[in-house]
């Protein structure tokens, strides 16, 4: 429903295949904090508030407003704090790829491979910028009209030669050429049994998301048989990072 597959599986393949590269070595351990960071919120906020019928006494008579009123107001502060961890994961997480893609190279000869393996954590760019610069949400926002919606993360769906779809973040020129037509998916909500259907999507996603995690645990685990998570490191932290 949201759309954060791509960016655990990005880190899994960080993590599996460049390792070695890796000079900060705690951010592994970030990642999947932040991971399971991010999987928590999701769940708390489908099954905190989400699904109510309106009719619970502790919604009626409320200094808030309406019960729709305080529904909205705390289903969107849920899901307020689902998006304050995705965007934390994939600010972190895209520090990992760069770290992991580019590496210690520095001499001219290796720029333009540099400018080429970067290319995948410079993706994650825009989405971070969006939600920092932009006051962009990821995730479902409820409005007074009976309606929400629901924000995912920009990404683009390729298929394979049998027809399976992968998800992927979309590349800078791609995001440009395709920001003018990105919209909200917005939801009428006035039958208020779309929400159980919404809530088992996004349920079957985060039952991916743990699979995905379990996997990025063990190449964690891995990684850390021979390092001390612990010790200095004198990589900068870009701004864009933080």
């Amino acid at each position: 429903m949201l759309n954060l597959s791509f960016i655990f599986d990005d880190a899994i393949h960080a993590l599996t295949s460049n390792a070695s590269r890796l000079a900060v070595v705690p951010l592994p351990a970030a990642v999947y904090m932040m991971q399971v960071d991010v999987i928590n919120h999701y769940r708390h906020a489908l099954d905190h508030y989400f699904t109510l019928t309106l009719n619970e006494s502790f919604l009626q008579s409320s200094s808030i407003g309406t019960p729709y009123q305080k529904w909205a107001y705390f289903t969107n502060k849920d899901f307020e704090m689902l998006s304050f961890a995705i965007h934390n994961l994939l600010r972190y997480s895209s520090r990992l790829i760069h770290e992991t893609e580019v590496g210690p190279q520095h001499n001219a000869e290796d720029f333009s491979e540099m400018i080429r393996m970067g290319r995948k954590s410079n993706s994650y760019t825009n989405p971070i910028c969006e939600i920092r610069f932009g006051k962009k949400s990821i995730g479902i926002c409820v409005h007074e009209d009976n309606c929400l919606s629901i924000v995912a993360v920009g990404f683009k769906v390729n298929r394979d030669t049998e027809g399976n779809e992968h998800e992927q973040a979309i590349e800078k020129e791609e995001f440009d050429r395709l920001h003018s037509t990105i919209r909200a998916e917005k939801i009428d909500i006035g039958d208020r049994s779309i929400l159980a259907t919404l809530r088992q999507r996004g349920t079957t996603e985060i039952a991916g998301l743990v699979e995905k995690n379990r996997v990025f645990s063990e190449a964690c685990n891995v990684f850390y048989q021979s390092r001390n998570v612990a010790q200095p490191f004198d990589n900068f932290n870009e701004s864009w990072w933080t």
